[in-house]
């Protein structure tokens, strides 16, 4: 990820992180609810997807404080959890908080630690939120290599450009027009966007 890139993001989230301050705030997402009502979407994805036989092998892109392991853990769903983040401010408050989790620092979209199908499926939620200013065309290059890692889906979730409130700071995709240009790169993509005003995912597979 280039420099410029890197800090920005870092700076952002890093100013946000104290002790007590709640989760779902220091990665600047307006409330607990709005923050697990995206988790459900991926919840149910991975009921799909899950078999009794196997614990599914999960890779949280831009994992924060791992708020995601948590629910996931509360709705009795077993995973193989890795969470990995560009923000070292934000891992390092993440590893005070929860231990025991399996975290480590990487831009998995330009240097990815794993090979090719390591995980059954991989998440972002909220990494391309921020305003950075090439925010289209980094989801086209980043996406792909979010399903090169999974065996079975890769799962994301943006802002809507429908929404009526928007923050500078945030940007806000088109879903048709993302969904379009992933198609043409080759992807199977499935949308989904009843659950939020603005917010959608996208749910990505191989032909």
């Amino acid at each position: 990820m280039p420099g410029d890139r890197l800090h920005r993001i870092r700076r952002h989230y890093e100013a946000r992180v104290a002790p007590h301050r709640e989760t779902y705030d220091i990665l600047d997402w307006s409330s607990r609810e709005s923050q697990e009502v995206r988790f459900t979407v991926l919840l149910q994805i991975l009921r799909q997807a899950a078999r009794s036989d196997h614990v599914l092998r999960l890779l949280d892109v831009g994992c924060g404080m791992t708020d995601l392991a948590g629910f996931l853990e509360r709705h009795r769903l077993p995973v193989r959890y890795v969470g990995a983040d560009i923000t070292l401010g934000i891992l390092a408050e993440a590893r005070r908080r929860s231990p025991r989790r399996c975290l480590l620092a990487a831009d998995v979209f330009t240097a990815p630690p794993f090979a090719a199908r390591t995980f059954d499926a991989t998440y972002c939620s909220g990494v391309f939120n921020l305003s950075l200013g090439n925010n289209d065309d980094f989801a086209l290059a980043a996406l792909p290599r979010l399903l090169d890692l999974a065996e079975t889906v890769a799962v994301a979730n943006f802002l809507h450009c429908r929404c009526r409130r928007k923050y500078e700071h945030c940007h806000y995709f088109d879903p048709a027009a993302l969904g379009a240009a992933l198609e043409r790169r080759g992807l199977h993509v499935t949308l989904i966007d009843d659950y939020l005003e603005n917010d959608f995912t996208l749910v990505l597979r191989r032909p």
